[in-house]
């Protein structure tokens, strides 16, 4: 794995400069990521070299959207034999909510803030609390399925934390008064 700087020249003559990094994946095949910054490459190497050495690496341009690993989830499901109901609650949060707000970003995209934000953005379009978690907890399992595909190597989800408050932080301070 190396990280090299790279300079060129623009069709209008300015000079312009870059950070690559170049490593070859798991599948041992060459992969090449730019970067403005040195810190950003150096970071990325670090963490790229860790992934590809326990062999869960997953390569940006070899990730596919989560509208594509949602076809598969519910095709997996179906294969699966779960119950219909369950399949069209999968496909009904894949084609109403996912695909509308995340459906072509790219899973090897997906970070805990891009997460909450889709939360948001769930909440601000009308849907309850409870349905926008529903959504949250479909999205989980459409990436332990992913991750089970070799698609993504985490699931972002399952990184999150609980929401702060709620019925336990309550049940918590009864315990503590008594």
């Amino acid at each position: 794995m190396s990280v090299r700087r790279r300079t060129w020249t623009t069709p209008k003559g300015v000079e312009k400069t870059a950070w690559v990094v170049d490593y070859t994946d798991a599948t041992g095949k060459r992969r090449l990521k730019t970067f403005k910054l040195k810190k950003a490459a150096d970071a990325f190497a670090a963490t790229a070299s860790v992934e590809v050495r326990d062999g869960v690496h997953v390569a940006d341009s070899a990730s596919v959207t989560v509208e594509a690993a949602g076809k598969l989830w519910i095709a997996s499901a179906t294969a699966a034999g779960l119950e219909r109901s369950t399949i069209a609650s999968y496909e009904q949060h894949l084609r109403l909510h996912m695909i509308p707000f995340i459906g072509a970003t790219k899973i090897s995209a997906l970070t805990i803030p891009t997460v909450r934000a889709f939360e948001d953005q769930l909440r601000q379009a009308g849907r309850s609390s409870v349905m926008a978690r529903r959504i949250i907890v479909s999205l989980g399992t459409l990436l332990a399925d992913a991750q089970e595909r070799g698609l993504t190597r985490r699931n972002i989800v399952r990184d999150m934390r609980g929401r702060r408050g709620g019925k336990t932080s309550a049940r918590r301070s009864a315990t503590k008064a008594v």
